[in-house]
């Protein structure tokens, strides 16, 4: 016949009261073995320790150790030092060795996002610009390669201001499947576009 939840929550209750009575009695049976061991000479005392003194508990086997070291002079070991926090710095200096992989890996992949950065701006346009006449005005485009790119700005069209210097602009237009074309034209001869036509 199967057990009842009640039988078994019997017999777990009465397996706890045992298991509870049985350290009881391993807790009073090592704490007198403890105190018939202390009674005995240092000798007696070493020689229960080297068998393992299997009828102590832990933390008597620890106390009969002590009681070992003092009786041949050692003094009894010091509490832990209580250590202080360090500080971040200390903390990040004590681990730098350890870093040194991670933070070279960092600074490269911060160099290239740098790099391309300074590239992305150099080569974006400060504005939109087209010509002021109603005509096309003569200018001479130089392709990346060299060979010219064209004669002329086209009046109405946009172009991509790339920067200034010495009253001249440089302009900027693409041209697909080639890449983009360079001139350079008076800056009093341009204004600026609302957006790219």
């Amino acid at each position: 016949m199967p057990a009842t939840p009640e039988d078994v929550r019997a017999r777990i209750a009465g397996a706890a009261r045992a298991a509870r009575a049985a350290a009881a009695t391993a807790e009073r049976e090592s704490k007198a073995a403890l105190d018939r061991l202390i009674q005995r000479p240092a000798g007696d005392r070493f020689a229960a320790l080297e068998n393992g003194a299997p009828q102590l508990l832990p933390e008597h086997r620890l106390e009969l150790l002590r009681s070992v070291r003092l009786a041949s002079g050692q003094t009894a070991p010091a509490a832990r030092p209580v250590v202080g926090h360090a500080s971040a710095w200390a903390v990040w200096r004590g681990r730098l060795p350890f870093q040194a992989g991670r933070l070279t890996r960092d600074a490269l992949l911060t160099g290239c996002a740098l790099a391309a950065l300074v590239v992305a701006w150099w080569r974006t346009p400060e504005a939109w610009i087209e010509i002021r006449s109603d005509r096309d005005v003569a200018a001479s485009w130089i392709m990346p390669d060299g060979r010219p790119g064209g004669d002329r700005l086209v009046a109405g069209r946009a172009y991509g201001l790339m920067r200034r210097a010495n009253n001249m602009a440089e302009l900027r237009d693409w041209h697909p499947g080639v890449g983009y074309a360079v001139t350079q034209v008076p800056v009093e001869g341009l204004r600026t576009s609302a957006a790219p036509r």
